[in-house]
């Protein structure tokens, strides 16, 4: 049996690979933003990760 952790792992695979296949196909474009939406979304530091401890 598998746990929460690589159920989730799976998941997550699965809808990267699902975007790797609609970039392929060009129904999905990624593109870089533009100099408004840089100043419009600004770059947020990553959040602190949680302790593993309970």
């Amino acid at each position: 049996m598998k746990s929460a952790w690589e159920r989730a792992e799976e998941k997550r695979e699965a809808k990267l690979e699902l975007i790797r296949e609609q970039v392929e196909s060009g129904s999905l474009v990624i593109r870089k933003m533009t100099e408004e939406e840089r100043r419009r979304y600004p770059h947020r530091p990553a959040s602190p990760k949680r302790s593993g401890r309970r």
